[in-house]
Formats: structure tokens, sequence, C-alpha cells
């Protein structure tokens, strides 16, 4: 079986590398693909990382979905790939869709998890906005997935990489939207999907100014704060890369402290690999308590400020 990883994010990229690699255990074949004015240099990083095979295509600007979609189709043609993993960022879920339709393959999104059982391949994957988990087993070939980002780990750099590089020869078509510019929204100081230590903000707050409370506590944990959907777009309090959940980031910290926050399995979703989860909401149905190591039936206006007391001196 060979693999083909892609992702216009190099991070994931390097992630999506680790995914396959733990599916392979060195016995099969790992191909990189790399699209960009920079493709290149993410080809060596990949190959550091231990892809046995890196396909370059080189592009005077950032890659349009068209560029994207015929480099993908030459490269399952040219590696002979019977899996393909795929960033599951918007760029990506729009280029796994198409690839799908243009090699006749099945296309499944938003995998948590990737295992081979014989001839086939198993996944899951959230469904019904995240309530249910599905079990899919893929029997087709070539098969193209989708993976969200930090659902895998990085790879290890390898000693001595022997993985190989070649420009992938590809007539790319004339994009049909032309970029004018590009302004990145505004993001916050700290990455939360690094993150050790998280103190995560939900609908229990009551006023943007109580924030400060829980960066108290963020920072005496050595953390940083992060937020539920409500407050990462309903009312803006905290920036969308700090939103934690099916629709925000996928975490994995040792700690995890979640303040006011209900359980909606749309947030469970984006926390679900954290070592140790610790509960504070006053509701005691609430179903961050069935998901949570410590749980704290109590106000956090109460419990916040003592804890932050209590580690004043650690």
């Amino acid at each position: 079986m060979t693999l083909l990883a892609f992702s216009e994010s190099r991070s994931t990229l390097l992630e999506l590398l680790g995914a396959a690699r733990e599916l392979t255990l060195g016995n099969r074949a790992v191909t990189a693909l790399t699209i960009g004015p920079d493709a290149a240099a993410a080809a060596e990083e990949c190959r550091a990382c231990g892809a046995d095979k890196v396909l370059t295509v080189a592009t005077d600007g950032p890659p349009g979905p068209e560029v994207i979609r015929a480099a993908l189709g030459e490269a399952v043609r040219a590696s002979g790939a019977d899996l393909v993993l795929i960033g599951a960022t918007r760029t990506g879920m729009d280029a796994a869709a198409a690839l799908g339709q243009e090699v006749g393959a099945a296309c499944i999104s938003e995998c948590t998890s990737i295992a081979l059982e014989g001839a086939g391949i198993l996944v899951e994957r959230r469904v019904y906005g995240g309530r249910f988990v599905a079990r899919q087993r893929l029997a087709g070939r070539p098969a193209i997935l989708t993976v969200p980002p930090g659902r895998f780990g990085r790879p290890s750099p390898v000693d001595t990489p022997t993985g190989t590089l070649a420009a992938l020869p590809v007539a790319l078509p004339e994009p049909r939207v032309r970029l004018l510019g590009v302004s990145e929204k505004p993001r916050s100081d700290v990455d939360v999907g690094k993150a050790e230590t998280i103190v995560a903000a939900g609908r229990g707050i009551r006023q943007r100014e109580d924030l400060a409370i829980l960066e108290q506590l963020a920072q005496a944990l050595g953390g940083v704060l992060a937020g539920s959907r409500p407050l990462t777009g309903d009312v803006d309090w905290l920036p969308m890369d700090r939103r934690i959940g099916l629709s925000g980031k996928t975490v994995k910290p040792k700690l995890y402290v979640a303040c006011g926050v209900s359980g909606q399995i749309e947030h469970v979703v984006g926390m679900k690999g954290a070592r140790t989860v610790v509960a504070i909401n006053s509701d005691a149905k609430a179903p961050i308590h069935e998901e949570a190591d410590y749980s704290l039936v109590a106000d956090l206006y109460e419990v916040v400020p003592e804890l932050i007391s209590r580690l004043g001196g650690r």
C-alpha cells in the first residue's frame, strides 16, 4: 500500500506524515505533495520527517483551488496511492471532494481515527453535528480521507533522511479566481493548539471583563486562556483562533480546566484528547461533568479566585 499526504498548511502536512507513519509502521511507502512558492522548502522538511518521496509543484504565488485539484490528481496517478490523506481545512475539504469525483474514489471527511485491517481501511468520524461517532470501512482504492488539524502528532525527524525529491510534471490550469491581496484575521499572541495547560471559558462567564480572572488562573497554572464557540463567535470576547471545538481547534493538553462550559458535543470533540479534565460548573446536570476527571459543582466566581489564591505561593 502506498500513502499520499497533502495539505496547504505545512504544520498539518507534517501531522499527516505522522499519521501515515503510524499506519505504515515503516512497511509501506509514504509520499508527500507540496505545492506553492515554498514547495521546495516544505519538501525538505517532509523528507527530514521521514517521507519516502516528496513530489513538488512550484507556483509563483499561493495556489488556487484549480491548481491544487490538478496537482493532486496527477500526484495520485504518479504515486499509485492507495490511500490519500488530506488536511481537513477549507481548502483541503474542497480539494478532497473534487479529487474523489475526478478519480472515482470514495471520500470520507473529518476522520478522527484511522486503522488498516487486512485489505480494508477503518475510520471513525463525528456525524450529526458531532453528536455521534460513525465507524466506516472502505474497501475500494484509492481511498481519500480528510483529517482535522491537530488530530495526530508530528513525526520526529529521522537521523538520516533517505527520501527522494522530484518535481511533479503537471499542466496547471489557468486560475479562474484572481488573487488581489491577502488580509489575515486578527490573531492572538498564543497558540492554544500547542499549550500543555488550557483554561477554557464558557457561557457561565457573565461579562467580558470577567475573563480577567480566568486569565489569572491560566497564568497561575502556566497555561493559556481559550473559549467555547459562544465566547469566540456569538459575542467575540475572545479571538476566533482560541476557539476549542468542532468548528475551532482540536487540542491535547496535559490539563484542561473548563470554567462555565456546558460541555456540548461541539466543544467536547475539540478537547477529547486532554489528559486530565477539570470541570467547574454550577449545573450538576451539565454534560461537561461526564467528560471530567475532577468535577466541581460550584459557582466559578467563588472557586476560581480561591484557586488563584492557593496557587499564588507555588
